[in-house]
């Protein structure tokens, strides 16, 4: 992998720097739960030079520490120091001492206050904070769906997945970097990392529970809101956002993460979303109905139709070059808008 934990950060995210002398390490993790109890080992919090894949650190300290760990995202630089804050349920079996914010040691106390001013709704708002407890509590269900449903019912053919593969790749364009801002179980930006040669490949998902399910070594893995975060402007080539947009509240919503989708891209984008099922009707209301909603407990319900899809797109990319496709299998019509900048 081309990039450290720390490099990455430093180059493809946008973070307040500190003057504050709290480490002379790489990185600090200041972990917390949603109570704000602050958590320590032996007074201190934990520092690393382990430059590992982002991924096997976080496992790491929750292995070590046995920290039930629910997000993780970068907070600040303390001079030198990348902090990366670690949300976690509270447990009494960690081997880390829990301290309320006022019996934090002093060292610490401005870079806590700075992240309860920044950071305090930061995955708290009630969609989000909905979307990661039923992903939690009902994986169980979607290793079940992959392993069964999709081998035995769901099949590779119903769903077209070559097919899909190969429109993908068609339509994905070979740049230096690229993100899937919701990668979920990492199927297609796994399938891009092994035949596009990029320098950086990212999958996202503010669910942690999908980002362990298929790792790969040549994929940097972040645990963001695909809106609220604070990746820089431009900072990568294409932008790749699948299935994302019906789980927003409201169409305001919709319109805040395309018009991130835009500040974050230097080149593409390419947007893939579901036909509203309802609309649709037959096997793909069925489906969204039964086995979404009632089995996996999906709670994403914003669909649009095509007209309603092409009216946002065209809205926020209005002086974009735009390319309209679809894609039919047995879950639906997929509406397609491949997204390019106009240099």
């Amino acid at each position: 992998m081309k990039y450290s934990m720390y490099d990455f950060y430093k180059e493809f995210y946008d973070l307040r720097r500190l003057n504050l002398n709290i480490s002379n390490k790489k990185i600090l993790f200041l972990i917390y739960d949603d109570k704000y109890y602050y958590y320590l080992n032996k007074s201190k919090f934990l520092d690393f030079n382990d430059q590992k894949h982002n991924l096997d650190l976080i496992k790491k300290v929750s292995k070590t520490y046995k920290l039930n760990i629910v997000n993780y995202y970068p907070v600040c630089y303390c001079k030198s120091t990348l902090v990366i804050a670690l949300r976690i349920v509270a447990d009494s079996s960690t081997k880390l001492k829990g301290v309320e914010t006022d019996s934090v040691p002093f060292i610490y106390k401005k870079l806590v206050d700075f992240h309860k001013k920044n950071y305090e709704m930061l995955y708290l708002s009630s969609s989000v904070s909905k979307e990661i407890k039923m992903s939690q509590k009902y994986i169980g269900r979607y290793k079940f769906h992959d392993k069964f449903i999709k081998k035995y019912i769901l099949t590779h053919k119903k769903r077209k997945i070559e097919e899909f593969k190969e429109l993908l790749l068609s339509m994905i364009p070979e740049k230096k970097s690229i993100i899937d801002v919701s990668c979920g179980n990492n199927n297609d930006i796994s399938e891009i990392a092994s035949k596009k040669n990029y320098d950086v490949i990212v999958g996202n998902d503010i669910c942690l529970n999908y980002l362990g399910g298929r790792e790969n070594k040549d994929i940097i893995y972040t645990n963001d809101d695909a809106v609220s975060n604070q990746v820089k402007e431009n900072a990568y080539d294409v932008v790749y956002c699948k299935n994302t947009l019906h789980h927003m509240n409201d169409i305001s919503g919709i319109k805040s993460i395309l018009a991130h989708l835009n500040k974050i891209s230097n080149d593409e984008i390419l947007i893939i979303e579901i036909c509203n099922p309802k609309e649709s009707g037959g096997l793909p209301r069925f489906l969204n109905k039964w086995l979404y909603v009632k089995f996996l407990k999906d709670v994403g319900d914003c669909f649009l139709n095509e007209s309603q899809f092409r009216n946002l797109i065209e809205n926020q990319f209005s002086n974009y070059e735009i390319e309209y496709s679809t894609f039919t299998n047995i879950l639906g019509k997929y509406m397609i808008a491949k997204i390019r900048k106009v240099k």
